[in-house]
This record gives C-alpha cells, sequence and structure tokens, in this order.
C-alpha cells in the first residue's frame, strides 16, 4: 500500500468519525436568547435530502502508532470534502475527495443492505466496509453513509438530551436551507457530551484543551441541518474543524439505483 493511498483512507475515517460525532449533537443544548417551541425532529421525516461535509484536521492530533512507518513522520494537514444524497429509508450515495493525497474521488452506493464502492471511474465492487485501512488509525467500523451522519440511533442519551435542546435559548439565523435556530453550547455542555462514549466515538476531542459546538435546527422542518465543531490544541487555534450542512431537502426528482 502506497503512503498516498494509506493517508487518503485514513483522512476518510476520519470523515466518518467525525460525522458520527455530528449526528449525535442533534439533541445537544444551546446558548442564545429566545425558548424553542419544539424538540427538533431527525431528518429521517425527510423523504429525501443532500448535505456536504468539509473537514480540516492536524494529523498531529491523532494517534498514529498503528499507521504505516511512513506517516508517522511531520505532521500534514488533513483535509476532505464529502457530498451524500439519501432517499429514506434505504438509499444513500457518498462522494468524498481528500487532499494533500492526490487521487480519484472515492463513491459509495448503499441500498438497504447492499453496498457498493469504486474510486473514480473504475468498476464498482460489490461488498465489504467501503474504507477498511481506516482501522489502523481509528479503530471499528467506518461508514459515510448519509444514514449514519445524521440519522442515529436512538438511546436514551440521545432522547433525553434532544428533549433539553427543545427547552435551551437560541438565536435565529438564515443559512443555506432558510432560516435557522443556532445553538452554542456551552463549555460544561460541550464537556459532557465529548466524555460520553455513546454519543462521542473520537477520541481525540478528549483530549485538546478547548472543542467549540455549534449547531443550527431548520425553522419550519425542526431538523438539523447544520453542525461545525472546532478544537483548539495549546498552540494552534482550530486544529481540528468540522463543518457540515444540509443543502437541500425532500429534493424533487431525488433517486438512488443500484449500479449497472
Amino acid at each position: 500500500m502506497t503512503a498516498a493511498r494509506s493517508r487518503r483512507r485514513r483522512t476518510l475515517g476520519l470523515v466518518a468519525l467525525c460525522s458520527t460525532l455530528a449526528l449525535s449533537l442533534i439533541g445537544c443544548w444551546g446558548q442564545q436568547t429566545a425558548k424553542s417551541p419544539t424538540e427538533p425532529l431527525g431528518v429521517r421525516t425527510l423523504k429525501s435530502y443532500r448535505w456536504t461535509t468539509d473537514l480540516r484536521a492536524e494529523s498531529s492530533l491523532f494517534d498514529q502508532s498503528q499507521a504505516p512507518e511512513a506517516l508517522r513522520g511531520a505532521p500534514v494537514v488533513l483535509r476532505a470534502h464529502a457530498e451524500g444524497d439519501r432517499v429514506t429509508p434505504d438509499r444513500e450515495r457518498v462522494v468524498t475527495t481528500v487532499s494533500p493525497v492526490a487521487i480519484e474521488p472515492r463513491e459509495t452506493i448503499r441500498i438497504g443492505d447492499q453496498r457498493w464502492n469504486r474510486l473514480g471511474a473504475a468498476p464498482w465492487r460489490q461488498g465489504g466496509e467501503p474504507f477498511p485501512a481506516a482501522r489502523a488509525y481509528f479503530g471499528g467500523n467506518v461508514d459515510l453513509s448519509a444514514k449514519a451522519i445524521l440519522e442515529p440511533a436512538e438511546s436514551s442519551a440521545v432522547a433525553g438530551l434532544r428533549q433539553q435542546l427543545g427547552n435551551m435559548p437560541y438565536g435565529e439565523e438564515t443559512i443555506t436551507t432558510g432560516p435557522a435556530r443556532r445553538y452554542t453550547l456551552r463549555p460544561d455542555q460541550v464537556a459532557a457530551v465529548i466524555a460520553d462514549p455513546q454519543i462521542n466515538p473520537f477520541v481525540v476531542l478528549r483530549s485538546v484543551p478547548t472543542v467549540r459546538i455549534d449547531l443550527w435546527i431548520d425553522q419550519s422542518r425542526n431538523v438539523l441541518v447544520a453542525l461545525r465543531v472546532s478544537a483548539d490544541t495549546a498552540t494552534q487555534a482550530e486544529a481540528f474543524l468540522l463543518d457540515l450542512h444540509v443543502t437541500e431537502m425532500d429534493s424533487p426528482g431525488l433517486t438512488i439505483d443500484a449500479p449497472r
């Protein structure tokens, strides 16, 4: 395995785990000036949606002890851009591009229990993990699906946080999808979320001194439409930055079919 491909797969794993954190935070608290009328709903209540994720992080934040030796040298800035389509209940498509690795985008399609993957215009490969090499860097299964990013499995912790968010103050902003309620978590609230392994699977966020979390709930549909997670180290601001946005909801004509 080349160093470039290994680094690229490590970045893809980062997207998946960050995204799992993002979807789990839909029930967290906010701090602004008005009162939320209801607790937010999950995006699985939509028929379909499109989303994007942009990630930037310093490689030095992560344990590289199990990574290939060629990647244990000088730190690099990992960047990834993912675009996803989701047709509920069981269809999804994700395309991910990364840098500094100059390689074709990775595309994944899932329909029910079936999954297909390919690089660029290469032939589709059916079955298996989308990015198995990420286990060496982050552990556990890696899943870049829209379902994994925005539709967490319900749990008492997630349900409780969502209920609390429904009673928290917020601000109002207009973003890509229209008017939204913006919630900014207080430091003690962020600490509680980061410390809970059921909600936060991304260990690196437990070791940095400062983490900030903002999320946006669409005013009309009452679903999560944007999230930002940023973290500072002792020497660098925003050494970790994740921005996730839903760009369309109930997109007309959106379909996802099996590759031919």
